[in-house]
């Protein structure tokens, strides 16, 4: 399956889901918030440097890059995988979210928005990628929310 359509699939997946918050007439106001603030946090943590705190917002049993030949199973997994982005003078992904939506009975939820991925080529030329995302997230026994499911797509 394409990064394309599995980000699609992501996508899908998470907003049939979507109408059934908004029929049963849940005050879901204050999720919102709280998913767009911790996927700020994921972004934040991966500009930090900071693995303790991207780990942190990540569930134990995570999918990340769903549908791909890279899909990435369980924290550590995902930690080996992207741990290059938390080296000094490693790569660097920003994003940021441009809509969060509560589902369910308002412990799933999901933010989708736009990243830049930069790095430096064979030539010491930096490179850029633009791209969209979707990340799944779930509240936790203890209230936090946590990524379960990421993916994304690079922009044409």
């Amino acid at each position: 399956m394409s990064m394309w359509k599995s980000f699609m699939t992501g996508v899908l997946f998470v907003v049939l889901f979507a109408s059934t918050s908004r029929s049963q007439g849940l005050d879901l106001q204050g999720p919102v918030a709280q998913i767009v603030k911790a996927d700020a946090d994921f972004a934040q943590s991966v500009a930090d440097r900071n693995r303790e705190r991207f780990l942190s917002l990540i569930a134990e049993t995570a999918t990340f890059g769903g549908g791909t030949p890279n899909e990435l199973h369980g924290r550590d997994a995902i930690m080996q995988e992207w741990a290059a982005f938390f080296s000094p003078d490693g790569p660097t992904l920003t994003w940021a979210p441009t809509k969060g939506e509560i589902i369910g009975a308002g412990d799933l939820g999901y933010t989708i928005g736009r990243s830049v991925f930069r790095s430096k080529g064979a030539d010491g030329k930096t490179t850029e990628r633009h791209g969209q995302y979707v990340t799944v997230w779930k509240k936790q026994a203890d209230g936090t929310w946590k990524a379960i499911y990421d993916a994304g797509s690079t922009i044409p």
